[in-house]
């Protein structure tokens, strides 16, 4: 699938679907939440939610007073969802639509880079697009939260392949610039009844010119 095509079928998904009905949606995204409060020391750091959708993490985070968070998703009619439901709080986040992969996506430098919803759907040439651009924005020392399909999760969403991973396959993409933090498993569970488990990481981008002392 083209990227222009991607941004088609994420608009059509959007479009046919309210957000309560949508396969990922849940009312609060816990533990992203909790790892971006337990990682950010300072609610004034940047934050950018990538394939952050229609999802109300956002709606959480400026509960919270953080005051420099992006959004960025393939789909307008999602990010426009999201503007419209803030109101006037919109005014206080950054939007994207672009593709994470494609160097001409402007990425802010950032302390958190939050993905719960891109990563899994990337196929294995794609991945180090992926890392490219997630090592060009953040900073040294911050903290990349992940969440993914787990191996145990269905292999397909809303009409996608995904790639289902575990933390042996998530190493073999990460370790040589990130430092493993914390791991978690959770099944959510679709509007529709459906069990997807998930496997949460969250890694420190080692500074560079430093090694990990094994």
């Amino acid at each position: 699938m083209s990227r222009t095509s991607s941004s088609k079928h994420w608009d059509m998904i959007y479009g046919k679907y309210a957000p309560q009905e949508l396969g990922w949606y849940t009312p609060s995204l816990a533990t992203s939440l909790k790892w971006i409060q337990k990682y950010a020391p300072s609610t004034s750091l940047p934050i950018i939610d990538i394939g952050g959708g229609s999802s109300t993490l956002v709606d959480e985070l400026i509960g919270l007073e953080f005051a420099n968070v992006t959004v960025l998703d393939l789909s307008q009619r999602a990010l426009d969802e999201v503007e419209h439901r803030l109101g006037p709080d919109a005014s206080r986040i950054s939007f994207s639509c672009c593709d994470v992969r494609d160097p001409t996506c402007g990425l802010p430098d950032v302390y958190i880079w939050h993905d719960r919803a891109a990563f899994h759907f990337l196929k294995d040439s794609e991945i180090h697009q992926y890392k490219t651009r997630l090592l060009k924005s953040l900073l040294p020392g911050g903290t990349f939260i992940l969440g993914v399909f787990s191996e145990n999760a269905p292999p397909t969403c809303s009409g996608l392949p995904v790639n289902r991973h575990s933390l042996d396959s998530l190493g073999s993409v990460f370790e040589d610039n990130f430092s493993l933090l914390e791991s978690h498993t959770e099944v959510h569970r679709t509007p529709g009844g459906v069990e997807q488990e998930y496997l949460y990481t969250a890694w420190m981008r080692i500074p560079d010119g430093l090694t990990l002392q094994l």
